[in-house]
């Protein structure tokens, strides 16, 4: 089934994030009918505003527009929640659960929720973890969005709503606004950065999945005739930082400096159950920072 098989919008929250914009990019060239909020309008790249706080405007959204399938990827980010849980709370559940009531008053057909890998908890493991390991998450913002999953699982259960969660990786790619951790998108801008620091000891493993990549991911949800699971980790690559270090620099020039201890990476993502059931692999990281550093496009089509 393509994205613009089926009457109807693809809802896209916080479609100004770097997640988001790469989504909109891919639906609008699978000739889907895509309808972009985020908290402020962006009339230059067709994007309408509404806060997810506000069941009010959540409604407005349903009222006006056919929506046929929302992709949830508004939230605030876990910098920003620990500074204020309140808010953060608000947002990232509250807010959640007001797209779900809509969706689900409405009939949209399936909502695809952008979790993360935090609610496994943020200590490393052992071993890449899959979707049959616990959930048992750490902070505040891993234990919103495994709520926001039992919401989603509770409504598709009883009231027939589509829900899969997507439980994404560290994401790595240009682009990126207000984020505590800038070194994602710095490591692929090679003519504004010169060095950049990555807050991890050179043993550390890092599982990171490219931005181009999630939006194929998530694309791949809209576009499936069929949803077999409720929750999928994102396929990703597993990077020592050490050796994260010397691509960077081979690849692109940029100088990457280490911390000497750093902080915990956080758990691992093993993808395997995504990979079978869609066939989408990751495109791999040193092609990305080849393609940064030669200033050449990277292919929307790619793998």
């Amino acid at each position: 089934m393509s994205a613009a098989a089926e009457e109807g919008a693809v809802l896209i929250t916080g479609a100004s994030g770097q997640v988001g914009r790469a989504v909109c990019v891919l639906l609008q060239a699978a000739g889907a009918d895509v309808l972009a909020v985020d908290l402020a309008a962006d009339a230059k790249a067709g994007v309408l505003a509404c806060d997810l706080r506000s069941q009010e405007q959540v409604a407005r959204v349903f009222q006006c527009h056919s929506i046929r399938a929302v992709i949830h990827l508004a939230a605030l980010l876990p910098s920003a929640f620990l500074a204020d849980p309140v808010r953060g709370a608000e947002v990232n559940l509250v807010g959640s659960c007001h797209l779900l009531r809509e969706a689900v008053h409405y009939r949209v057909r399936r909502f695809v929720f952008a979790s993360s890998m935090s609610v496994y908890g943020l200590a490393a493991r052992e071993r890449p973890l899959n979707e049959e390991d616990p959930a048992i998450p750490g902070d505040p913002y891993g234990a919103c969005k495994r709520a926001v999953e039992t919401v989603g699982e509770a409504l598709a259960q009883k009231r027939g709503l589509e829900f899969v969660a997507l439980r994404i990786a560290r994401v790595v790619g240009p682009g990126a606004k207000n984020t505590s951790s800038p070194w994602r998108a710095q490591m692929f801008e090679p003519s504004k950065w010169s060095a950049i620091a990555v807050p991890f000891h050179p043993g550390a493993l890092l599982s990171l999945v490219h931005v181009q990549d999630v939006a194929r991911m998530l694309l791949s949800l809209i576009e499936a005739a069929e949803i077999r699971r409720r929750v999928y980790n994102t396929p990703a690559e597993l990077w020592e930082a050490g050796q994260l270090q010397k691509a960077i620099q081979e690849l692109t020039g940029i100088r990457v400096e280490l911390a000497a201890q750093g902080r915990d990476p956080g758990p691992t993502s093993d993808g395997g159950r995504f990979t079978g059931d869609f066939g989408v692999h990751t495109r791999g990281l040193r092609e990305y920072l080849a393609t940064a550093a030669e200033g050449l496009p990277i292919s929307k089509n790619a793998g």
